[in-house]
């Protein structure tokens, strides 16, 4: 079992998939070789926050992003998920696992739960919910699906949603209405990703359960394959990531990634203040990715803006981070980053910012700062624009990271 993470004033813009820090994001050696892969991507949540303002992120989580491992996995286990300090889910299991084998290439994720309860007004037991997202033979192909034991709208069984159908809409009477199975999937030049979540709970209704105006997905999954390409673009971005020793405290802020490129679109995710407990309070932040995969050149751009962060008297001003990579069918690489810290103050003291990689700054008795935090491969970089270790704490903070990367 591992730990929750928690977010505090959360108020979630589009998909955020949790993941690690630049080093979860596995790469082929750095040969130049032309032999085509495929990209596989995939998580599981217990529950998740989409829109609304609540006390958490995503708990249960089984994830993995960018990899051109066809035998990666991952699965995780809670007794019970809460929202609003209400238990949602108990019992819930969640994996994602790719695979290369008779089927085709892909991923399949799945998550369940023994029940999903909201007090008197709704219980679903023996949900499960699972997608999968293939390439096979030339074609691009998805499956999603959701099914319950029973199902009890304030106290009366309901069996015709059992096996509901996609996207099934229902009234719940002193909460609003949830959303039953929902499932999709989104075909690119490039490949394809599927979702599929068991019940979406909308609270439209003043309640004791679930705060009114938010919506809460219980059992998500997600499903992502790329089609073979000669160079597969990779990176990801964040606003803040917090640990204690080596245990997640608040998972990945206005999280992206990707597998396929955005078809050079810029893709935008927002979210607004983050308070992670006890130990910062984090100002607006979104990230934004760029990227394509075509027969003359590959490229993608990450960027994460974050308006500012507070830990105890230390004050920091507006932070951003990019990273860039691309190669060409010649065989061309070319890698790039940039990060800046506009401010340091402790109180009325300020400090001057270094602008060198991996430069340091020691506050002593408050915190050791990391600046312009730069890893470099052949075909892959990463940046953290700040790294804050907080000594009372033993807590470490990463505010600003961009990654980007080219496989093939």
């Amino acid at each position: 079992m591992r730990p929750r993470i928690g977010y505090k004033k959360l108020a979630a813009v589009g998909v955020a998939a949790v993941v690690g820090v630049a080093s979860t994001i596995a790469l082929t050696s750095g040969s130049a070789s032309a032999a085509p892969v495929f990209g596989y991507s995939g998580y599981a949540f217990g529950t998740d926050v989409q829109a609304g303002v609540v006390g958490h992120g995503p708990q249960v989580v089984a994830q993995f992003s960018c990899t051109t491992d066809s035998n990666r996995s991952d699965q995780n286990d809670l007794a019970t998920a809460n929202v609003n300090n209400q238990a949602i889910a108990r019992t819930v299991t969640t994996d994602t696992h790719s695979f290369n084998n008779q089927h085709g290439n892909g991923v399949t994720s799945n998550a369940t739960a023994v029940d999903i309860r909201i007090g008197s007004l709704l219980t679903l037991t023996g949900a499960k919910t699972t997608t999968t997202a293939v390439y096979k033979n030339g074609n691009l192909s998805y499956t999603g699906s959701t099914t319950f034991a029973s199902v009890k709208i304030g106290g009366v069984s309901v069996p015709s949603l059992v096996k509901p159908g996609p996207n099934t809409k229902v009234a719940v009477p002193g909460l609003g209405y949830i959303v039953l199975n929902r499932v999709g999937g989104v075909k690119t030049s490039a490949g394809i990703y599927s979702y599929a979540q068991a019940v979406v709970l909308h609270a439209t209704t003043k309640n004791r359960y679930i705060p009114k105006g938010v919506d809460v997905a219980v059992l998500k999954t997600r499903a992502e394959i790329t089609k073979p390409a000669t160079a597969m673009v990779i990176g990801d971005a964040y606003g803040t990531k917090a640990y204690v020793d080596k245990l997640v405290k608040s998972g990945p802020t206005s999280y992206q990634a990707t597998c396929q490129g955005t078809e050079g679109k810029t893709i935008r995710n927002a979210v607004a203040e983050v308070v992670i407990p006890k130990v910062a309070y984090v100002g607006a932040i979104y990230t934004t990715k760029n990227g394509y995969m075509g027969a003359e050149k590959s490229a993608v751009n990450f960027t994460s803006h974050v308006a500012g962060v507070k830990v105890g008297n230390l004050s920091i001003g507006a932070i951003e981070s990019s990273a860039s990579a691309w190669k060409t069918k010649d065989g061309k690489v070319g890698l790039n980053s940039s990060s800046n810290v506009v401010s340091i103050k402790v109180g009325n003291k300020s400090y001057n910012v270094p602008t060198e990689p991996n430069s340091t700054l020691d506050i002593p008795g408050v915190a050791k700062l990391t600046f312009n935090q730069v890893v470099r491969q052949s075909r892959y970089i990463s940046v953290n624009a700040l790294v804050i270790d907080v000594y009372s704490l033993n807590t470490k903070v990463i505010v600003g990271h961009s990654a980007a990367g080219v496989i093939g």
